[in-house]
């Protein structure tokens, strides 16, 4: 018997087969998908994503990770990723943190990252700390040393959230704070992920 595993889940026969092909070359989410995927049946909206029509290339920008480490976007290709813009100093960003952290420990994996980027001056110990005295424990540390990356992505405001699709193209922005653990916001994300 043929068997298939697939988003996690395990499919088997031929039927599985032709359902494995047709969400591999699934065409990918339009902005009228993603605003749908974005709106509530009253018509509220969920994130207040303003997404693009097209999907669109990223510049190429570096940032450090806790350890120092220079990464990119490529590092994270294959998944869908959240790029988040904040600082330890910015209030809507300090009431938004621990709801990113509760979704990275909801979704994130192999599939799904928030990579929360920092624009603070003093680097990865004063995120470290913070991280600790606010009991973050999902969320890895990411430092966009000098603000280079978000200038280079056009970010004029904090928080900010970037979506990425799996080939790291931009698909949607977020600006100002949000509740990404609502159970619509979580919903929302998974769509978004499969």
């Amino acid at each position: 018997m043929q068997k298939i595993k697939l988003h996690g889940l395990l499919f088997f026969g031929w039927p599985a087969v032709a359902l494995a092909i047709a969400l591999l070359f699934a065409p990918p989410l339009s902005a009228e998908s993603l605003t749908e995927l974005d709106t509530r049946a009253d018509g509220s909206r969920i994130l207040n994503m303003v997404a693009h029509s097209e999907p669109r290339p990223v510049p190429a920008i570096q940032f450090l990770d806790e350890d120092g480490n220079y990464l990119t976007l490529e590092d994270f290709r294959g998944k869908v990723v959240a790029l988040q813009f904040w600082a330890t100093w910015c209030f809507p960003c300090r009431e938004e943190l621990p709801t990113v952290d509760a979704l990275q420990g909801e979704l994130g994996g192999a599939d799904f990252t928030f990579i929360p980027l920092s624009v603070d001056r003093d680097g990865a110990g004063l995120v470290r700390q913070y991280y600790t005295d606010n009991d973050i424990k999902n969320l890895s540390i990411y430092i966009d040393v000098g603000m280079d990356a978000a200038r280079a992505m056009r970010v004029n405001g904090i928080p900010y959230t970037i979506l990425l699709n799996r080939e790291g193209m931009e698909i949607a922005r977020v600006l100002g704070d949000r509740n990404w653990f609502t159970p619509d916001a979580i919903g929302l994300m998974r769509k978004l992920i499969e």
